[in-house]
Protein backbone atom coordinates (compact mmCIF):
# COMPACT_ATOMS: atom_id res chain seq x y z
CA UNK A 1 0.00 0.00 0.00
CA UNK A 2 1.35 3.42 -0.96
CA UNK A 3 0.29 6.57 0.87
CA UNK A 4 1.17 9.95 -0.59
CA UNK A 5 0.64 13.17 1.33
CA UNK A 6 1.40 16.78 0.48
CA UNK A 7 1.97 19.91 2.49
CA UNK A 8 -1.28 21.01 4.09
CA UNK A 9 -2.58 24.42 5.10
CA UNK A 10 -0.59 24.63 8.35
CA UNK A 11 2.74 23.58 6.81
CA UNK A 12 5.40 26.12 7.76
CA UNK A 13 8.49 26.71 5.66
CA UNK A 14 11.34 24.41 6.53
CA UNK A 15 11.88 20.68 6.81
CA UNK A 16 9.32 18.17 8.03
CA UNK A 17 10.95 17.73 11.44
CA UNK A 18 10.46 21.45 12.15
CA UNK A 19 6.69 21.38 11.58
CA UNK A 20 4.20 21.90 14.43
CA UNK A 21 3.40 18.59 16.11
CA UNK A 22 6.52 16.79 14.86
CA UNK A 23 7.07 14.82 18.10
CA UNK A 24 3.46 13.60 18.17
CA UNK A 25 3.64 12.64 14.48
CA UNK A 26 6.94 10.77 15.00
CA UNK A 27 5.51 8.85 17.98
CA UNK A 28 2.39 7.97 15.97
CA UNK A 29 4.43 6.66 13.04
CA UNK A 30 6.88 4.79 15.29
CA UNK A 31 3.95 2.83 16.74
CA UNK A 32 2.92 1.57 13.31
CA UNK A 33 6.52 0.78 12.37
CA UNK A 34 6.88 -1.28 15.56
CA UNK A 35 3.71 -3.22 14.63
CA UNK A 36 5.13 -3.95 11.18
CA UNK A 37 2.37 -2.10 9.31
CA UNK A 38 4.41 0.85 8.04
CA UNK A 39 7.59 -0.47 6.48
CA UNK A 40 9.12 2.59 4.83
CA UNK A 41 8.48 6.30 4.52
CA UNK A 42 9.91 9.75 4.34
CA UNK A 43 9.58 13.24 2.94
CA UNK A 44 10.37 14.40 -0.57
CA UNK A 45 13.67 16.28 -0.78
CA UNK A 46 11.84 19.49 -1.70
CA UNK A 47 9.62 19.28 1.43
CA UNK A 48 6.47 19.18 -0.71
CA UNK A 49 5.11 16.04 0.91
CA UNK A 50 5.89 12.45 1.76
CA UNK A 51 5.41 8.84 0.67
CA UNK A 52 5.01 5.82 2.92
CA UNK A 53 4.67 2.10 2.30
CA UNK A 54 2.33 0.01 4.42
CA UNK A 55 1.69 -3.74 4.57
CA UNK A 56 -1.04 -6.06 5.74
CA UNK A 57 -4.15 -3.87 5.68
CA UNK A 58 -6.65 -2.74 3.03
CA UNK A 59 -6.63 0.80 1.63
CA UNK A 60 -9.67 1.97 3.60
CA UNK A 61 -8.08 0.90 6.88
CA UNK A 62 -4.75 2.55 6.05
CA UNK A 63 -6.58 5.76 5.10
CA UNK A 64 -8.41 5.68 8.46
CA UNK A 65 -5.08 5.21 10.26
CA UNK A 66 -3.49 8.07 8.30
CA UNK A 67 -6.41 10.36 9.14
CA UNK A 68 -5.51 9.88 12.83
CA UNK A 69 -1.90 10.97 12.25
CA UNK A 70 -1.37 14.21 14.20
CA UNK A 71 0.17 15.81 11.08
CA UNK A 72 -3.00 15.11 9.10
CA UNK A 73 -5.27 16.10 12.00
CA UNK A 74 -3.48 19.44 12.49
CA UNK A 75 -3.23 20.21 8.76
CA UNK A 76 0.53 19.83 8.26
CA UNK A 77 -0.19 17.01 5.79
CA UNK A 78 -3.10 16.46 3.42
CA UNK A 79 -3.71 12.93 2.16
CA UNK A 80 -3.42 12.87 -1.63
CA UNK A 81 -3.57 9.17 -2.39
CA UNK A 82 -3.88 5.78 -0.72
CA UNK A 83 -3.58 2.94 -3.20
CA UNK A 84 -2.71 -0.70 -3.55
CA UNK A 85 0.71 -1.42 -4.99
CA UNK A 86 1.85 -4.63 -6.59
CA UNK A 87 5.53 -5.20 -5.89
CA UNK A 88 7.40 -7.02 -8.66
CA UNK A 89 10.92 -6.25 -7.44
CA UNK A 90 11.94 -6.44 -3.79
CA UNK A 91 15.64 -6.59 -3.01
CA UNK A 92 15.09 -5.63 0.65
CA UNK A 93 13.18 -8.71 1.77
CA UNK A 94 15.14 -11.99 1.91
CA UNK A 95 13.57 -14.66 -0.30
CA UNK A 96 10.85 -12.28 -1.54
CA UNK A 97 10.64 -14.18 -4.82
CA UNK A 98 10.10 -17.57 -3.08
Amino acid sequence: MIVRVEAGPTWESGPVDEQPGWDEHADFIDGYVERGLMVMGGPFADSSGSVSIWEGRPADEIRAIQEQDPFVANGVFRIVDVRDWIVFVDELTPNAAD
